[in-house]
């Protein structure tokens, strides 16, 4: 019997081969310098810039914004030289930046929102005869509820406190 768990296994490389292969290996490099890119920049700047290429003594940036695309042309020249201490085997001499809105909005889709059904003349209606099934403690709250609902549905309502709604049961 021919069982795959019988074979031995290919040994695991780190070095891919071919056209995705070499894509593969450039995105872990490039995973791997983003964090060395973000210890490279102040720490208000650093979540709204990506590290995207360096090649042919440039960096590729892609900024959030034009706040942040002003920002890197303002202190390349301190960018550059941090790069260059960083990575000397890859020395840059210029910053190439692009501005992409990642938190951009897409176009609002109108969403019709259902009007909310009201059943509050149902509903003291319910309630009072659910509470003739009831233990009479929680009939008696069932019916103040009733009571409430029809009072609310008919503008009457007050706002007392339930010190005041206290103080009047007691007299």
């Amino acid at each position: 019997m021919n069982d795959k768990r019988q074979r031995p296994q290919r040994p695991f490389t780190l070095r891919h081969s071919g056209n995705v292969g070499s894509i593969v290996q450039y995105a872990r490099l490039l995973r791997e310098r983003q964090p060395a890119w973000n210890a490279m920049l102040d720490l208000e700047v650093q979540d709204h810039t990506w590290l995207v290429a360096w090649s042919g003594n440039t960096l590729q940036v892609l900024c959030q914004s034009p706040v942040w695309h002003a920002w890197l042309r303002r202190n390349e020249k301190k960018v550059i030289k941090r790069w260059n201490k960083e990575f000397p085997e890859d020395p840059v001499q210029q910053i190439q930046s692009s501005i992409r809105h990642w938190h951009a909005q897409l176009p609002a889709q109108l969403r019709v929102q259902k009007k909310p059904e009201i059943y509050a003349d149902q509903a003291a209606q319910t309630l009072k005869q659910s509470s003739k099934q009831m233990a009479p403690d929680i009939a008696r709250a069932m019916l103040r509820l009733a009571e409430t609902l029809e009072k609310a549905q008919a503008g009457e309502a007050t706002k007392l406190s339930a010190k005041e709604k206290g103080a009047e049961l007691s007299e």
